[in-house]
């Protein structure tokens, strides 16, 4: 089978990135021929189909000629239609598969997919597609004041960036892409790794019959001896962001100064990284250490020796990958009772769930962990066999190939 998969990025960046990028791998293992439609950047990884590309945007410049790039792709994008017709063109595909496609690439290309005739599927990795705000988090809690497509609530309430600018033009491109309802005629399936994502689509909208849950995959990988000299401590990775629980993080990193909390990652925004430093200095916290943005090869090594991973988020997760690759190396997690999380972590077998909105709970949570070793390393075995079983690339392959031929006959 021919499969073209498009992404905004073409480096990893984010569970989407990640999900994008290993999908490709196992579909070429598994003998199928796959070609990829994303966004130029100089961080990108190699790829002979990035003559195709389009051009870069950059959402932190804000320069004139930035501004008359990005504007027009939350809309539309003439040069995103002309280069992927160029590359349907010379690939040919069977079946199209998008990921993230919001700002960066825009919905123009999906009018020239379906006017060929090729069957499309999107895998949702966010609520990009139903609310102006991807993560439906903002001004430190969760907001879901445009629920029934009232998008024009999220001017007012500065839903993205904090912006009434910024909000506008998510909220108008959010009624563009819903003119005629036409976004979602146009994408055959929908798949979503976690079934809260599912259910926020229906209550959206969204057929029913289009939807389909598929959960994210992740090898498992062995446990190398570890380099680095810290001593016993527990592990937070992934993006810094107020969303993630960077600013609860150091709220709790307060309550218990004499456990060390590494924190591998970098943040999104400069704003965030200023209140959090803020908020170490104020609290005079020494327990932290930063050791910012890790390659897979040192983030393995620093997840294969810590004691247990803490996944403290504040926004709606789908699936998160900090998760699997948490259970991939034996590691038990304590992480928030929100979005899709529980729907992967079994309680008091795979780790321990918190109440996203109580310091107090998580402080009790990590305490309990870090007294009883033996618990946690427990609980990291029976993370380890608990992702082999459900979260395994066969399996994935195994039910996307039946999402595909599903979606292809219906095409014909």
């Amino acid at each position: 089978m021919k499969i073209l998969l498009i992404n905004s990025h073409h480096k990893i960046s984010g569970g989407a990135e990640r999900y994008y990028l290993n999908l490709g791998k196992l579909l070429r293992s598994k003998g199928h021929k796959v070609a990829y439609f994303s966004m130029r950047d100089k961080g990108n990884i190699g790829t002979r189909w990035s003559k195709y590309f389009v051009s870069n945007v950059d959402p932190n410049k804000n320069g004139l000629s930035e501004v008359f790039i990005k504007i027009p792709r939350i809309f539309y994008s003439f040069e995103a239609k002309r280069k992927v017709a160029k590359l349907l063109d010379d690939f040919r595909p069977d079946l199209v598969h998008l990921n993230n496609i919001y700002y960066y690439i825009s919905p123009s290309i999906i009018s020239e997919i379906k006017s060929r005739g090729i069957p499309i599927v999107q895998t949702v990795h966010d609520y990009q597609m139903i609310n102006p705000n991807v993560s439906m988090y903002h001004s430190g809690k969760i907001c879901e004041i445009t629920k029934g497509k009232k998008y024009y609530k999220a001017i007012f309430h500065k839903c993205v960036g904090n912006s009434y600018i910024g909000s506008l033009l998510s909220a108008i491109g959010l009624y563009i892409q819903n003119i005629g309802n036409s976004y979602f005629k146009n994408i055959d399936v929908f798949i979503t790794p976690s079934n809260f994502m599912k259910k926020k689509l229906i209550e959206e909208g969204v057929m029913k019959s289009k939807l389909f849950h598929l959960n994210n995959f992740v090898e498992t990988v062995k446990q190398s001896r570890s380099k680095h000299t810290f001593k016993k401590y527990i592990l937070y990775f992934g993006r810094l962001s107020e969303a993630k629980g960077i600013f609860k993080l150091i709220d709790l990193a307060h309550n218990i100064p004499d456990i060390k909390i590494v924190i591998a990652g970098s943040f999104d925004e400069y704003n965030d990284k200023k209140i959090a430093m803020q908020m170490i200095k104020n609290h005079k916290i020494n327990n932290l250490l930063f050791v910012g943005f890790q390659d897979r090869r040192r983030l393995k090594n620093l997840i294969a020796k810590c004691e247990f991973v803490i996944v403290p988020s504040c926004w709606y997760e789908n699936q998160p990958y900090s998760i699997l690759e948490s259970y991939a190396l034996g590691k038990s997690v304590v992480a928030s009772k929100i979005g899709g999380i529980p729907e992967i972590v079994i309680n008091r077998k795979t780790g321990l769930l918190f109440d996203s909105k109580n310091i107090q709970d998580l402080k009790a949570k990590i305490l309990l962990l870090w007294n009883n070793p033996s618990f946690a390393k427990e609980m990291g075995r029976n993370a380890r066999i608990y992702l082999i079983k459900k979260f395994n690339s066969d399996r994935h392959y195994n039910d996307l190939m039946k999402i595909y031929s599903r979606t292809i006959h219906s095409n014909i």
